[in-house]
């Protein structure tokens, strides 16, 4: 089998060198073919990484057969991302073994099981942005506080970035946030912003 090695470090203080080692150890001693080794130096929640985004591309296009890390976190740190990027290599036909867990995927019992366990807590994840966010406005109505109609003041535009950046499309958080659609679009630039924000502070970190 063909793999691919994925190391991943946030900071330039942490060492990749004792994941790479590991993960090198693991392919020779399972018999794997090595592709390739991506490495990182970001935050996991920053899915503008590199490494990561070569990792995805070439995984499109099925030059390997699965990818190797050490650990889950070293992939996304959203459970909502890690479902979104599991349900992309399952499209690929493209296997995640983790050493800690072995392989994460719908191909093994185990991996069923811990798929459903990720898709379950990933939903749970979102709907809980969701819910605090909507009893926050409801909380600044019962304070009295007027939600304009030109520029509402309810627009919860951290919330939505963060729905964003963990996969949600434009058409869910509409509905889940009960916002217009137009009235979203005319504060898509703000969130665009937002997300950029976010993302260089993440990988400076």
């Amino acid at each position: 089998m063909k793999v691919a090695i994925y190391v991943r470090v946030s900071t330039r203080k942490q060492d990749e060198t004792n994941q790479l080692p590991r993960l090198r150890e693991m392919a020779k001693n399972r018999g794997f073919e090595v592709y390739r080794e991506y490495t990182d130096e970001a935050s996991a929640k920053d899915a503008n990484r590199p490494g990561w985004k070569d990792l995805m591309q070439d995984a499109s296009e099925h030059r390997f057969d699965a990818i190797l890390v050490t650990k889950l976190d070293r992939v996304m740190r959203s459970l909502v991302q890690l479902n979104i990027t599991m349900d992309n290599l399952k499209t690929y036909n493209v296997k995640l073994i983790c050493a800690d867990m072995g392989e994460i995927g719908p191909t093994t019992p185990m991996g069923k099981v811990q798929m459903q366990i990720i898709g379950a807590i990933a939903e749970w994840e979102r709907e809980i942005i969701v819910q605090r966010t909507k009893e926050g406005i409801e909380a600044k109505r019962a304070r009295g506080v007027h939600l304009g109609r030109k520029k509402r003041d309810d627009i919860p535009i951290d919330t939505i970035a963060t729905l964003r950046m963990s996969g949600s499309s434009w058409r869910s958080i509409t509905k889940d946030l009960k916002i217009p659609k137009t009235t979203l679009m005319r504060r898509k630039e703000e969130v665009e912003a937002l997300i950029a924000k976010r993302s260089e502070k993440e990988v400076s970190e």
